[in-house]
């Protein structure tokens, strides 16, 4: 009995110790104070900056009152960015050569003025972002998405500020395409009928481009795959009604759920897309309601002609509720949630300025969609910071995740103890969090050499090292810069490389402990669309730094 006692207190010691490695857990590290709150938050390719645009909030930690700013990671120093236009709930992608697109916006707020119809790009040498065109409708809440062939599709609701009970008594009927090389005007099409009449709130609609060049768009619990260069529909996708743990289940605002394309793979020709979407809020759901606890995966298998073999939605259950959470994905192919709130809506205030969102899920886990069902979830190391309303999270150059904004941090209910605000409402605070893979330092690979830019199925050669002597990569993938914002990272991609080879004895590059991998490029810009990705390798599920390189559409 004695015996069993000690083995029991032997095993709860090393639970508690695997409850605080960070090789186990994760870790948050608070890395430094924004000029703004990172509201919408963008990755600025080619190096370790990130992008962020605010609603008009005080006090600023500088003093000043700029609604965009640039932010290292690595340093923790904040540049103020000018813009005139009201930049709340735009949407957000990268041209070809990497420049950051801003379009649509808010109406006028504080000194920043109408910003609905901007087109703007961000100027790194002037620190502005610059008006070079202009929408012929008003968006907000704006899923905005770079499409094979260079252009960009701007798409949302009504072209006003609405109350989600109170909807404009036209709704937005056109999607714009944009194209950076005329950008002064776009041009305009229209959705169908029924997919607006049934998504009911069509803000910033969940987009991706699948590898035929069309697009996967869904809105609360409706979807259709669309050709976006005409507007047409291609085929209505399936919903979950006859799920019963789904039953009124939705996931557009304000029952924000968070969404993401996994990874394409190279081992079955990039003809399998599979979709997520996690949490959400049930349909009575009002501001201490119990979000949504599960996942939605849906799998579209590509024939040979191009047309789709589309399956049922498959629910899972996650660790806990979520709903206004962000999701990550990461080089190996998990899906990070963090952020977000386990009770609410999203929304600014209740009767008596008490905060839509209640309960903050401090609990980042990671869903790894290659195990066995009932075994994807795994619960992760706990923030100390409430990000609820407004708050965001991208994936870094070096595998970590940084994790900024929220602007109703205050008035909410919580049991937990947490780190208030020091400012109220905004909270300036960035953290990045590490996952664990981040802490097998042995197997992390460093980038050494590797091409600035290569083009379709182009074959290159990386170099690289590897603490561990035999250890050598296992996968090689591109991942698509980071664009996040109310729940909807409107840009991230992964994309694995085929490995044509590997030399491990030094007879490419001669230097010691220097080892190199081939991979071919992408076939073509639907699988991969031209402009900047980071560059990963890994060791089984442990990845490396990155380095920046460009995808060429020739």
């Amino acid at each position: 009995m004695r015996l069993l006692s000690l083995i029991c207190v032997v095993m709860a010691l090393a639970f508690a110790r695997s409850q605080e490695d960070p090789a186990v857990m994760g870790q948050f590290e608070l890395v430094g104070r924004s000029n703004c709150v990172g509201v919408q938050l963008v990755a600025v390719p080619d190096g370790n900056e990130f992008f962020f645009m605010e609603r008009p909030s005080s006090p600023h930690p500088d003093g000043h009152t700029a609604n965009a700013c640039l932010f290292d990671y690595t340093t923790g120093n904040s540049t103020n960015v000018a813009c005139p236009l009201s930049l709340e709930n735009c949407g957000h992608t990268f041209l070809e050569n990497g420049t950051v697109a801003v379009l649509g916006g808010h109406k006028p707020q504080s000194k920043f003025v109408e910003g609905r119809r901007g087109i703007q790009v961000l100027n790194l040498e002037t620190n502005k972002l610059e008006s070079v065109g202009s929408l012929q409708y008003g968006h907000w809440l704006a899923t905005v998405t770079r499409l094979p062939n260079g252009m960009v599709t701007v798409m949302s609701d009504s072209p006003s500020p609405v109350s989600p009970s109170r909807k404009d008594l036209i709704q937005n009927p056109f999607y714009e395409l944009w194209d950076p090389a005329n950008p002064k005007t776009t041009k305009l099409f229209q959705l169908n009928n029924n997919f607006l009449a049934k998504s009911k709130y069509f803000y910033y609609p969940r987009n991706f481009v699948l590898p035929t060049g069309d697009m996967f768009v869904w809105s609360n619990t409706y979807g259709e795959i669309i050709n976006p260069l005409t507007g047409k529909s291609v085929l209505v996708l399936p919903d979950w009604k006859k799920i019963p743990a789904a039953k009124g289940m939705q996931t557009s605002y304000p029952f924000s759920a968070t969404a993401a394309m996994l990874p394409l793979r190279a081992s079955n020709n990039y003809s399998v897309v599979e979709i997520m979407i996690f949490g959400g809020q049930w349909s009575w759901g009002w501001i201490n309601s119990t979000a949504v606890h599960l996942s939605m995966r849906l799998k579209i298998n590509i024939r040979p002609n191009g047309t789709y073999e589309v399956g049922s939605w498959a629910a899972e259950s996650m660790p806990s509720p979520r709903v206004s959470g962000s999701s990550v994905l990461l080089p190996n192919g998990d899906v990070l949630l963090i952020n977000g709130a386990k009770r609410g809506q999203l929304g600014d205030a209740a009767q008596g300025g008490v905060a839509m969102l209640n309960e903050p899920n401090f609990t980042p886990v990671v869903y790894d969609p290659s195990a066995p069902e009932g075994s994807r979830y795994t619960t992760l190391g706990r923030s100390q910071i409430a990000r609820l309303l407004h708050s965001t999270a991208g994936l870094t150059p070096n595998g970590t995740v940084i994790v900024a904004g929220g602007d109703r941090s205050d008035k909410f209910w919580c049991p937990e103890t947490y780190s208030r605000s020091p400012t109220g409402f905004p909270e300036y605070r960035v953290e990045v969090f590490a996952p664990p893979p981040v802490f097998d330092v042995q197997h992390r690979p460093t980038i050494e050499e590797s091409p600035l830019d290569f083009g379709p199925s182009e074959v290159i050669t990386i170099a690289y090292t590897i603490p561990a002597p035999n250890a050598t990569v296992t996968s090689v993938v591109l991942v698509a810069p980071s664009s996040d914002t109310h729940t909807n990272n409107m840009h991230q991609r992964v994309i694995e490389l085929p490995i044509l080879g590997t030399d491990t004895d030094g007879h490419l590059i001669p230097i010691e402990g220097v080892k190199t991998v081939t991979v071919r490029g992408p076939p073509n810009t639907n699988v991969a669309p031209a402009g900047p990705y980071m560059l990963f390798l890994l060791y089984g599920k442990t990845y490396g730094p990155a380095e920046w390189i460009y995808f060429r559409a020739y």
